[in-house]
């Protein structure tokens, strides 16, 4: 009788907390809802922050729907921050240099802003819990290399024209680094892999969505200009322009190549869908009309004949080779009007202006040449700004935007931390069994970053490059034995000197 009375009071007293806690929840809903009203209501730096924050929670709504029972291990430290520094670089507005340097926190600014202090806190968070999966050392040589390079554009702030700007895109690549690191010291090098395949759907979502604006938006994804094929591919919504599509164009074509290559390796999809990836991409790259992105397809394609084609892949280079001394002159004639895209020979020599460009920028660099004048900031504040290119964000070459933002210094530890990147993926790609997809994604990135923004200015762009630097490790460094064999004395001192007892 005692244990039914109990049973019922416990119940009513449990129904009585719930009812409490639903008032509580409806009350705190009301008040938020009442917040975002009136800030949306008044405008202002309120109302962007109150957009933002209903984005982020119907996106996480929807995220969490989605993933839920779905969600790998580690997912919050390997993929997740992976995924909000490459929504950095999504663009859904082009500002003046004028309006940026007033006010550079407007809603697009604030989103971009959440996102790297969302990838800071969730990287922190795994390098500073107490699981590891594995005992290698977290870093690599080249890694180690753009991390001076890092802190080399926080050197240089101060020296820059806008230095919270400047330290800003410093905050942004310490983000990458720190990121990558993160991941692999919680799930060791099977992070690598796992970081490349959110990279290579990114580029297909992207590509794809390009596509999908020319049904949605006809208009202005497609745009006509003066040559043999009249339309120009254009990203809408994020706004890509016709070169960045070309670029997810060419990576998306040789990347899926690559992975064809070798079927034994891990792959990211069926070889069925991967051909046809390689076709969307192919197509991306042909209607963007991007010709930087025609020589980093052939140059790509031409490693791959050479290092995986074996005797049919020299075959071909030589036919192409005696077709060019043979018939080259009418080819190029045949193919000008669609390389010049409706411009002069003499406009196309000089790289649509970018020579230009890139004269005026050195008077800039040499009043800081060690140290640069600042990331993005001097370029664009004081050389693009002042021609006029008020729109233009790089000045479109990763060593002439390296060299004028972090001087003589950046710029040293940048190519070196690319050089032996280079090197380390050469290597693996002469082996028998080596993957060839890291040579031909740095293959593309050497001839894009001679005419373009690559992995120097931005959190998103260096996530490739460093995941590759961990991909590759450093090899075992050669001791002496007899120094060897003083090394492990020491260490069975120290260990025996800690045991209890």
């Amino acid at each position: 009788m005692q244990t039914t009375l109990r049973t019922r009071e416990l119940s009513t007293w449990l129904r009585r907390v719930t009812l409490r806690r639903e008032w509580l929840l409806l009350c705190m809903a009301a008040w938020v809802a009442w917040w975002a009203g009136s800030a949306v209501a008044t405008g202002g730096s309120r109302a962007s922050l109150a957009t933002m924050l209903a984005g982020a929670a119907l996106g996480g709504t929807v995220v969490w729907a989605l993933a839920r029972g779905h969600v790998r291990e580690r997912f919050l430290s390997v993929e997740a921050p992976v995924y909000l520094l490459l929504a950095t670089g999504l663009v859904f507005r082009k500002r003046e240099a004028e309006a940026l340097a007033g006010n550079p926190l407007d809603t697009a600014g604030l989103f971009r802003v959440a996102c790297v202090g969302l990838a800071l806190l969730l990287a922190g968070l795994a390098l500073t819990s107490n699981a590891r999966a594995n005992t290698d050392r977290v870093t690599t040589r080249p890694f180690r290399l753009y991390s001076l390079y890092v802190l080399v554009v926080f050197i240089g702030a101060p020296l820059s024209v806008n230095a919270p700007l400047t330290a800003y895109r410093g905050v942004e690549l310490t983000a990458a680094v720190l990121v990558v690191a993160a991941a692999y010291r919680v799930a060791g090098s099977w992070s690598v892999q796992r970081m490349e395949t959110v990279l290579y759907w990114w580029t297909v979502a992207l590509a794809a969505v390009a596509w999908a604006g020319v049904v949605a938006f006809p208009g202005q994804a497609l745009t006509r200009i003066n040559s043999p094929l009249p339309w120009q591919l254009h990203s809408v919504l994020p706004a890509i322009s016709a070169n960045g599509v070309g670029t997810l164009g060419v990576m998306l074509c040789v990347w899926s190549l690559g992975f064809l290559v070798r079927p034994r390796h891990w792959i990211p999809a069926r070889p069925a869908v991967l051909r046809a990836l390689a076709i969307l991409g192919f197509v991306s790259l042909l209607f963007a009309q991007y010709r930087t992105g025609y020589v980093a397809a052939a140059v790509a394609v031409f490693v791959l004949l050479a290092f995986r084609g074996r005797f049919a892949g020299a075959w071909v280079v030589l036919a192409v080779a005696v077709l060019l001394l043979l018939w080259g002159t009418v080819a190029f004639r045949q193919a000008e009007p669609t390389l010049l895209r409706g411009q002069t020979v003499q406009r196309a020599q000089e790289l649509s202006g970018r020579i230009d460009w890139w004269k005026e920028a050195i008077p800039v660099w040499k009043e800081s040449p060690l140290v640069g004048r600042g990331l993005l900031t001097a370029t664009r504040f004081e050389v693009l700004a002042r021609i006029g290119r008020t729109l233009t964000s790089t000045i479109h070459s990763t060593w002439v935007e390296a060299l004028v933002g972090t001087g003589l210094i950046g710029i040293g530890f940048l190519g070196l931390f690319f050089l032996i990147l280079l090197r380390r993926a050469l290597k693996v790609a002469l082996r028998r069994d080596g993957r060839i997809v890291p040579l031909l994604l740095l293959a593309i990135l050497l001839i894009r970053s001679i005419t373009g923004s690559t992995f120097e200015a931005s959190g998103a762009g260096a996530l490739l490059p460093l995941v590759l630097a961990m991909h590759f490790r450093d090899g075992a460094p050669f001791r002496h034995p007899a120094r060897q064999e003083r090394m492990e004395d020491r260490e069975r001192v120290w260990i025996e000197a800690r045991e209890p007892g």
